[in-house]
């Protein structure tokens, strides 16, 4: 498994913790101003992309191709396997939404009120509407009552979640008073044995 040292790699490292998969962890570095990844990286794959895994020779990139293809070859009977068509057609909606529609509206949301608190002209700062993302989270964990996104149990749509509202939480856009129910499950998902092994690795790679 090749991440960069960025918490989005963690998801996949939490993953393979649940799953309880052998692998072997390299970390790369990207430059702190263009972000870009280091030549070593672009090696494994020619777009610098992280995270990456190899399999068997098989180079696969992108969290969601990432996560579906490590549950439906390794997940056997675990409960990270969709037990219905059902629960299959909503963790797969989380998945594409968390990547297409939550993480570039909480961007959009991060930079905006960078922008207010700058010292750019009024008259040129982005007309900003209240982002709507968090309260729609907030309400599916009311509805489905167990704790979890999708099911009665963890599944692929509770760990492509945690990036994103993690970075909610440490923006102060989430809020333990205004949505605790996403404040009480990002305390759950992060003190879940596997995803606490996963960060231990991380940890130790970087000291």
């Amino acid at each position: 498994m090749e991440q960069s040292d960025m918490s989005r790699s963690h998801r996949i490292l939490w993953l393979l913790e649940e799953l309880q998969l052998p692998y072997t962890l390299k970390t790369y570095k990207r430059d702190p101003k263009t972000y870009r990844a280091e030549k070593s990286l672009k090696e494994v794959h020619p777009l610098g992309k992280s995270p990456v895994i190899t399999d068997n020779g098989k180079v696969i990139a992108e969290s969601i191709v990432i996560m579906e293809y490590l549950i439906y070859k390794y997940g056997g009977s675990s409960p990270l396997v969709p037990k219905t068509t059902e629960l299959e057609d909503e963790v797969k909606y989380y998945l594409v939404y968390a990547e297409s529609t939550l993480q570039p509206n909480l961007l959009v949301l991060f930079v905006s009120n960078k922008i207010r608190q700058s010292s750019v002209p009024f008259f040129i700062r982005p007309v900003v509407t209240r982002v709507t993302q968090l309260d729609y989270l907030e309400s599916k964990l009311k509805t489905n009552g167990t704790d979890y996104f999708v099911g009665d149990c963890l599944t692929g749509a509770d760990i492509i979640l945690i990036f994103p509202l993690k970075l909610a939480k440490s923006r102060a856009a989430l809020t333990k008073d205004q949505y605790p129910l996403l404040w009480k499950w990002i305390e759950q998902m992060e003190g879940r044995d596997a995803y606490v092994r996963a960060g231990r690795k991380v940890a130790e790679l970087m000291v």
